[in-house]
């Protein structure tokens, strides 16, 4: 049994399936610089997004889209994040608020085990990678959205929901 938190997690993160690694490092950056809660929908658009290295720009992928999102998320993140009941939705959160701490902590950053060292979580990147979803989603819009902070709104285009947007 690992005999404190950081050791807990970092077992958590060994045993995130390789398949899944890509997936989850997205879905924490996101987590964690998120300026709200995000809702298991929202979260679960990220996993549709392509991200292209080479344009900057992120493109939605209709098609990677998974039916069962509450399933999406929490398999790419195991035990590191929990759902729970908002309101009238379900929102994402860490499971503790020293997972946050510890992916972005420099004991992460400078683990001597490489395995480990790739979830660590750059502050500027996952801005990059939230903002190039954001605005690959917005990209699809042909006019301005505006949304208060208050309101969650879906965009429908074509018939298709939008959550991220």
């Amino acid at each position: 049994m690992p005999e404190t938190l950081d050791e807990t997690y970092e077992r958590i993160l060994r045993e995130i399936p390789k398949a899944n690694q890509v997936h989850a490092h997205r879905l924490l950056q996101c987590l964690t610089v998120a300026i709200r809660p995000l809702h298991v929908e929202e979260l679960a658009e990220v996993l549709a997004v392509e991200f292209s290295p080479d344009e900057g720009i992120a493109k939605l992928n209709e098609d990677l889209r998974w039916e069962d999102q509450e399933q999406a998320v929490l398999s790419a993140c195991s035990s590191l994040i929990t759902i729970i009941d908002s309101g009238d939705s379900r929102v994402v959160q860490f499971s503790h608020f020293s997972v946050k701490e510890f992916l972005t902590s420099d004991r992460l950053a400078e683990s001597p085990a490489d395995t480990l060292r790739r979830h660590h979580i750059r502050l500027e990147s996952a801005h990059t990678i939230m903002a190039q979803a954001c605005i690959g989603m917005l990209s699809l819009v042909g006019k301005p959205l505006f949304v208060t902070d208050k309101t969650l709104t879906y965009l429908m285009i074509e018939g298709n929901n939008f959550p991220l947007i």
